[in-house]
Parts: structure tokens; sequence; C-alpha cells
């Protein structure tokens, strides 16, 4: 085998991989928008059921219906992921937007709190915060339980749901112009994100919000590029195999800028 050979044999390889993981995540998952009074409700049940019970994030004894809700629901946009074979939803996140001036979104205030302005690092109008990322432990541990196969349990333990999420919020992001998220995360998820390929950037100092956490952004053309280099098989996930990612983008972020 001469190098020219070796070299397409080993593309056709990753591209393989590439591909299987997306093929992987199609077949064990699937997402859409908590878009109904019902389908909210699913997605603060599991938003108590972690923050409340796993985490130990927000006070039990505070949500009496088992729902884990703030003043920010109304105005978000909220997404759900579903395991196909039990149709059970397993985890929610939601995306804040900017635009809403008479509340401030977490980051903005904390970042207020401390001396800095969201605006000096990101544009108000076309950015989102992530908030409320939330997958249970519950059900990754119960799938293990229940006598599923190992590569089942697997896949419900590993990044797979984590991905299809981020490609919801992406989704739903591209659709409405965004082109910035802000977050305010622990520095462990920091860490694990940056893992997976999806790296946020630091703004100021750790806060005590609920524990230490440090307020971040990032650009999503930036944060895909850097990612399709480095997970090239999660970029194929989160972009639903490049999908989402819009020929726009950097014009939407100079139009912003």
């Amino acid at each position: 085998m001469n190098a020219s050979t070796l070299s397409s044999s080993c593309a056709h390889s990753s591209l393989g991989a590439q591909t299987d993981m997306l093929s992987r995540y199609a077949g064990y998952f699937r997402t859409q928008l908590a878009n109904s009074p019902a389908l909210l409700r699913i997605a603060q049940a599991i938003r108590y059921q972690v923050y409340c019970l796993e985490r130990k994030f927000e006070d039990q004894a505070e949500h009496d219906d088992c729902l884990e809700r703030d003043v920010f629901d109304d105005r978000s946009i909220h997404a759900l992921i579903f395991h196909r074979a039990t149709q059970e939803a397993i985890g929610t996140a939601r995306l804040i937007p900017f635009s809403d001036a008479d509340l401030l979104q977490p980051i903005r205030k904390l970042l207020r709190e401390n001396g800095l302005r969201a605006r000096d690092h990101v544009p108000l109008a076309t950015t989102a915060e992530i908030s409320r990322f939330a997958i249970s432990n519950h059900f990754r541990r119960r799938v293990g339980d229940n006598g599923a196969k190992e590569a089942l349990a697997s896949e419900c333990r590993g990044n797979l749901p984590c991905l299809g999420l981020i490609q919801e919020l992406l989704r739903q992001s591209v659709a409405r112009g965004v082109t910035h998220w802000a977050a305010v995360m622990e520095p462990k998820l920091l860490r694990m994100l940056a893992a997976m390929g999806i790296h946020f950037t630091p703004v100021g100092p750790l806060v005590d919000h609920h524990g230490l956490r440090q307020p971040s952004y990032c650009s999503l053309s930036q944060m895909l590029e850097r990612m399709k280099n480095e997970r090239p098989d999660h970029w194929m996930v989160v972009t639903d195999a490049g999908a989402l990612m819009p020929g726009n983008f950097a014009a939407q972020e100079q139009r912003a800028a």
C-alpha cells in the first residue's frame, strides 16, 4: 500500500467513524421543543430531579409540586431529549434570549455585580444564555439496572445525550439568528465540554452562584469550527452532519458586532 492509498484509507475510516456516531445518536435519541404546557412540565420535572434531588442545587422544600421553575421560563426556548426505545424524556435545556431588557439574565446580573458588562464581550441582540442544562443520572443508572444490553447502557451514560441537547440548542439558535451563547457554569462542566470540543471563553473571576461558577461565552461559528478540527465525530452530531452550519453565520456576527 502506497502513501496515497494509506491516506485515502485513513480518511475513509475517519469519516466512517464520524458518520457512525451520528447514526448511533439518531438511533437512540431524538429531541424536540417543549413548546406546550405539558411538555414544559416534563422539562421542569427533569429539572426538579436533577437540580433538587441529584445535585441539591435548589431547595427541594420550595417545590411542593416536584417542578423546578423560575421567572425566566415564560421567555425561554425549552428543549427536551428523549430516549427512543422508552419514549422517556431524559434531559432538558433552555435558551434565554438577551433581547429582553426588562429582566436581566443571570449571567448579565452576575457580571454587573462584579463590575463587568456583557456588551463588552458579546452582541446583546444576537446572544442567548444557555441555562438549566440537565440530564438525569437517575435514568442513566436505570437503563443498566433493567437488564438492558451493555451497548445501550453505554450510549445513555456517554456523551450522546449531551451532544443531542446541544444540537437542539444550535438548531433553535440558527432559526432565531443567535450568534453567541453565554452561560454560568461549574469549572468542572467547562472542562468536560472542552474535552468534547465545545470551548467557552471565561469572563471575569469565579462567582458565588449556588457554589463557585464561571461566567463564560462562545461565538457559535468559532466554537463549531474548532470542534470540527478537534472532535469531528462530535461536530457531526451537534451540526447534524453540517446541516446546522449556515453560511451566513459570519455575516450575522459582523452585523451584530
